[in-house]
């Protein structure tokens, strides 16, 4: 593993960042990235590596700024030479309505690139699965709050959000107003009620759920003075270049099964974890039919519009010089990759791929692999992102050899604006702690209550069996005298434990809400303008 692993966590106090270098520092970050990416000497087809993200970068930044000018006005540098040559600083996250240590690495990208006069570009992460269409809104009151589910759109099938679209246009345009109505009694002032229309207004150019969120809400940082560019990686991995890495990545199947395995089972030695689908399983081998000889997984997605359920995809390289990509299913592709192929053939077959309908998207190890190979000076992960990221820094020495370049790390705490106090779920447990005591000690408790001679003649008969020695021949005795004593103490301290279970309800759902609300999970729009601003770094508290 490389040496420069770093552990992080994430900040415990509501408005605190972690922010991983910081702003002033990096500078150095990106000079040594850049000396570690220009050592990379692999051939991809044709071209030396450096050759190769020489023109990616281009490529990018060209259709990052059309793409992101598709909604919004982009000013691009007169002199193209001198763009391609700035740091790229780059991030991405799924288009999902995320909490806002999330939503701050953007403002930190942006704070990296203007720091180096670069350019910040965050990746819509649209290949990754769509799995939830509601969210969890806290109602109530901060003494006894309860989450109530509220969907944004009709329930469908599993798919990438790439391909979902919106069902049910009546409740996501509401989906706004119901939230804001519901979260009135905890955030009077939610975000969310001005700039859901722009949700709505983009989801009618966009027909995708997720691109109107994601340009939305770059519409309202653009707004607050970020200068990002945006780009799903739908649309990345469409690009030549692009398409060229991932065709030398097919062409190495075999050997990129192998090293994916073995990156993983060093991550699980090193963090100690256990169970092989931890962080995530290992890549599959099948035997072919037919005598086809072995199929093997690779870190791909596959599905088809007609199927849009994203599958594993397996992989066999058969003796003419073809790639067969296969969900084992009902889908199988051949196609023309191969080392002895050219470049422009895989171009052309992983092109023609998207023409038939058919979607090839990596996996997330691979898109932070490709973004961090061919694009950015340097990467901003959140903390999962860079746990896991640990695994692609060993895919890439197995595959070049040569040290990756590092990632920053970006993560922040913000908590709904309620007034907590006190803490229940300490308070609960101490209670629970009295009950027992009560239970088996209840002689600690007589002075507190009504307690006459016979109570006091019970705890010293009990203390005098405590005090005898527990024989082979008095245990039984001994055991039966105490719990006895125990039983009939219990009568005069059980006004004191009434009192306290009278507090057990209360107390555990006030605990229950307090745990609710301490969430730090809540989507961003859940919080006011003003919290909001002071929390990404654009105002002062």
């Amino acid at each position: 593993m490389p040496r420069f692993r770093r552990s992080h966590k994430a900040p415990t106090e509501s408005g605190s960042h972690l922010i991983d270098p910081p702003v002033d520092a990096i500078e150095p970050l990106i000079d040594n990235n850049r000396l570690l990416r220009a050592a990379f000497d692999t051939r991809v087809g044709d071209l030396k590596l450096w050759e190769l993200i020489a023109a990616t970068r281009r490529e990018i930044l060209v259709v990052s700024a059309e793409y992101t000018s598709s909604y919004h006005d982009v000013l691009r540098p007169a002199d193209m030479a001198d763009w391609i040559k700035r740091p790229i600083v780059m991030g991405g996250h799924q288009p999902d309505l995320f909490h806002p240590g999330v939503w701050l690495k953007n403002f930190v990208l942006d704070a990296y690139a203007q720091a180096v006069g670069g350019t910040a570009i965050n990746l819509v992460v649209d290949t990754d699965r769509c799995s939830r269409w509601s969210v969890g809104v806290p109602v109530g009151t901060a003494e006894e709050a309860g989450l109530q589910t509220i969907e944004l759109d009709a329930p469908c099938g599993e798919m990438a959000w790439e391909e979902r679209g919106i069902l049910d246009q009546e409740r996501f345009a509401s989906f706004g107003e119901r939230v804001t109505d519901m979260l009135a009694p905890i955030v009077p002032d939610p975000i969310l009620r001005s700039w859901w229309p722009r949700v709505v207004e983009r989801a009618a150019a966009s027909h995708r759920l997720g691109l109107a969120i994601a340009q939305a809400r770059h519409g309202l940082e653009r707004e607050w003075g970020l200068d990002t560019l945006e780009l799903p990686v739908s649309e990345l991995m469409r690009l030549p270049t692009v398409m060229v890495l991932s065709g030398w990545l097919l062409t190495q199947t075999r050997r990129l099964h192998d090293i994916y395995n073995d990156a993983l089972s060093r991550y699980r030695r090193e963090h100690r974890t256990r169970g092989r689908g931890r962080p995530m399983p290992d890549l599959a081998a099948r035997p072919g039919g037919d005598g086809e000889g072995t199929w093997f997984e690779i870190p791909w997605w596959i599905w088809s519009k007609q199927d849009p359920r994203r599958r594993r995809v397996f992989a066999h390289t058969d003796t003419s010089g073809h790639l067969l990509l296969s969900d084992m299913e009902t889908l199988r592709v051949e196609l023309p990759i191969s080392p002895d192929t050219s470049p422009a053939k895989w171009v052309d077959a992983l092109s023609r791929l998207d023409e038939h309908d058919v979607r090839l998207r990596p996996r997330a190890i691979m898109t932070t692999l490709i973004a961090r190979l061919l694009v950015a000076d340097v990467f901003v992960h959140g903390i999962g992102g860079a746990a896991y990221d640990e695994i692609t820094d060993a895919v890439v020495v197995g595959l070049t050899g040569c040290e990756p370049p590092r990632h920053a790390v970006v993560s922040g705490t913000l908590r709904l604006p309620t007034d907590l106090s006190g803490r229940p779920d300490a308070e609960l447990a101490d209670i629970h702690r009295q009950l027992r005591d009560i239970e088996f000690h209840p002689e600690r408790y007589l002075a507190a209550v009504s307690a006459d001679g016979e109570a006091a003649t019970l705890a010293h008969e009990k203390q005098r069996w405590i005090d005898t020695h527990p024989t082979r021949a008095l245990a039984k005795r001994r055991c039966q005298a105490i719990r006895s004593a125990n039983d009939s103490l219990a009568s005069y301290t059980k006004p004191l434990r009434e009192k306290l279970l009278s507090r057990v309800g209360p107390l555990a759902r006030a605990a229950r809400a307090h745990s609710l609300l301490e969430s730090r999970e809540y989507p961003w729009c859940f919080f006011s303008e003003d919290r909001l601003r002071r929390f990404l770094l654009l105002e002062s508290s």
